[in-house]
């Protein structure tokens, strides 16, 4: 099989029954964060201004993080006003952050993150600090951060080796995130655009580079969350990133949009609007993703709706599912990627991801960037809506439509564009059942 056909898959970086355990799923997660947050009701209002902590009137800290500092687990830290609040939050606590409608945290101009702020190992293992405008972790971490703005753009610090996010969720750390609109997380240089960063949430991480970016580590961050109604736009790599074994997430009724092909990203940079990886699990249930569309001319890079990617050398994510999710103008509507150690190969174990239900569209053909294919062709754009390459995965009852996804020409040189591909690089039985192509 083709060497590069595998590395145009390893560029893109996330029924009944199964709404049945997304329920079972949801409702443990939700018992566990209510047993936590029962403790204590105690509210620490946050202004522009210092009075005695009665109110929004007299709000009692005029930072964020100092309010955070403050609190007890079960406390809730309110963001009062619409001027935002510049500054980087980290949270190890058991706390609900909220606030007016409008109220923003911004990316500051600086980021003074040092590594005691952060888990152990960056100091132990002379980790990279990241920029991130909100961090949660640790194993005492049960945050509900809801109805807040959190944008950029990032600072930077002049080069690619960077790691920005808008919300980072690492190191046994629990996160809820409910009615936020996470927005702009890419760096303020824009020739910078096609440096690989620029996550809105980040949750967990398998790999972490060492200060001065010279190398990478197997960390292992662990993270969990549960993303519901979360708005996510203005991203430069990835909107949503679940990532490494033991981290999760369900990730529900949300919108997540990408550059789109006209947008500034689109010719330089593969973007992906939710990724999970290398391990991790996960439900992506009822959400909107769209404009995740590559238009340069890079070999092998196409962009993702939602990619479950794994193997390769790292452990497969297996057993994620996809349901009733509404995909539009992506170059790929649904990636399920996990290769063989080697990376020439499907998985040999059974992967068992789950399409279902989903509405998947594209009206245009404009990826053009070339590939070889396993069956020794070079193609000029791939598009696909949905990729499988995997072990026993379910695809069922779908409804894929548009021109972006039906085969005008599937003669090299030109695209190669599918409703569905199990073949290009072949999958190990996968289950094809009811679905539509319209």
């Amino acid at each position: 099989m083709s060497r590069t056909f595998s590395l145009r898959k390893i560029m893109f970086f996330v029924g009944p029954v199964a709404a049945l355990v997304l329920a079972l799923a949801t409702l443990f997660a939700v018992q566990t964060f209510s047993r936590t947050f029962a403790a204590s009701s105690h509210t620490r209002y946050v202004g522009h201004t210092a009075g005695t902590n009665a109110s929004c009137s007299s709000p009692g800290y005029t930072s964020v993080q100092a309010a955070v500092d403050a609190a007890s687990n079960g406390d809730i830290i309110y963001l009062c006003g619409t001027v935002p609040y510049a500054e980087q939050v980290i949270i190890t606590k058991a706390i609900t952050l909220t606030g007016d409608a409008g109220a923003t945290i911004q990316a500051p101009a600086t980021f003074t993150t040092t590594a005691s702020q952060l888990p152990p190992q960056f100091a132990s293992d002379n980790l990279a600090i990241p920029q991130a405008i909100v961090i949660v972790w640790g194993a005492g971490s049960n945050a509900r951060v809801m109805n807040l703005n959190i944008t950029g753009p990032l600072p930077g610090n002049g080069g690619c080796g960077a790691d920005e996010y808008g919300v980072l969720v690492i190191a046994g750390g629990k996160a809820v995130l409910q009615g936020d609109h996470v927005s702009n997380i890419h760096d303020s240089n824009s020739a910078l655009y096609g440096c690989q960063f620029g996550v809105g949430i980040e949750v967990g991480r398998r790999y972490w580079h060492t200060a001065g970016y010279g190398s990478a580590k197997v960390e292992n961050f662990v993270g969990q969350a549960m993303i519901t109604r979360v708005t996510v736009t203005g991203y430069q790599k990835n909107g949503i990133t679940v990532d490494g074994p033991g981290s999760k997430a369900n990730i529900t009724g949300s919108t997540i949009d990408g550059a789109g092909r006209d947008n500034q990203f689109a010719p330089i940079i593969a973007q992906n609007g939710i990724q999970i990886s290398r391990g991790a699990v996960g439900q992506v249930v009822g959400n909107t993703v769209a404009g995740n569309s590559y238009t340069g001319t890079a070999p092998g890079a196409s962009s993702g709706g939602i990619l479950v990617y794994g193997g390769c050398g790292d452990p497969d994510s297996v057993k994620v599912v996809v349901e009733g999710n509404m995909l539009s103008n992506n170059d790929v509507g649904v990636y399920l990627n996990n290769y063989d150690p080697s990376c020439t190969a499907p998985a040999p174990q059974k992967t068992n991801e789950e399409v279902l239900n989903n509405k998947i569209s594209n009206n245009a053909v404009t990826n053009q960037s070339s590939y070889t294919a396993s069956d020794g062709n070079t193609y000029n754009g791939y598009q696909a809506g949905i990729d499988d390459i995997g072990n026993y995965d379910l695809i069922v009852q779908n409804t894929i439509s548009g021109t972006g996804y039906t085969p005008a020409q599937t003669t090299p040189p030109g695209p190669l564009v599918l409703p569905i591909d199990t073949t290009s690089f072949p999958t190990i039985h996968p289950t094809v059942l009811g679905n539509r192509v319209i």
